[in-house]
């Protein structure tokens, strides 16, 4: 008893049609097919086989979208840490300068004005900064969110014309 694999193109996609051959051999052991072996010989079972010239575009088609998405979000991401830096270096400038602002006090009025003044300062550059990062963090996810969405479309319709 042997299998042969005949292979067929059909619609683009390759299959093969597993058939199940029956050799008779004289010695007295295989002087007749078994059950099963008929129920073999009968049926074609078609093995779907990949198209792997489609596998391949697809993963070209994701590494290529998943490398632009990566470079979006480490840009987003830069941005981000560029803005808290430049923050915390304007806030650490300030607190050098209440130390500056405390030791030119001359009275208590002087020394409470000072920090009264310092901290309405800071509560309102941390609110507005804390605005300004979530902005900038919501842009982000949203453009993601758009990114993402386009990858998948190129991936489940790699041909349309985006255009149409």
């Amino acid at each position: 008893m042997s299998i042969t694999l005949l292979p067929s193109i059909s619609d683009g996609v390759a299959t093969f049609d597993a058939s199940l051959l029956l050799q008779q051999n004289e010695g007295p052991a295989m002087t007749s097919p078994t059950s099963s072996d008929n129920v073999f010989s009968k049926v074609s079972e078609t093995i779907p086989f990949p198209d792997l010239a489609r596998v391949s575009e697809m993963n070209g088609t994701m590494l290529s979208e998943t490398a632009k998405f990566n470079a979006q979000i480490g840009t987003a991401l830069q941005n981000i840490g560029k803005e808290w830096s430049e923050f915390v270096g304007m806030r650490l400038r300030e607190d050098v300068q209440l130390f500056r602002t405390i030791h030119d006090c001359r009275s208590v009025q002087d020394l409470q004005h000072a920090y009264a003044q310092f901290w309405q300062t800071a509560f309102t550059q941390y609110g507005e900064e804390a605005q300004r990062l979530m902005r900038m963090t919501q842009g982000t996810v949203e453009d993601a969110a758009r990114t993402a969405q386009a990858t998948s479309d190129v991936l489940i319709h790699p041909h349309t014309d985006k255009a149409a």
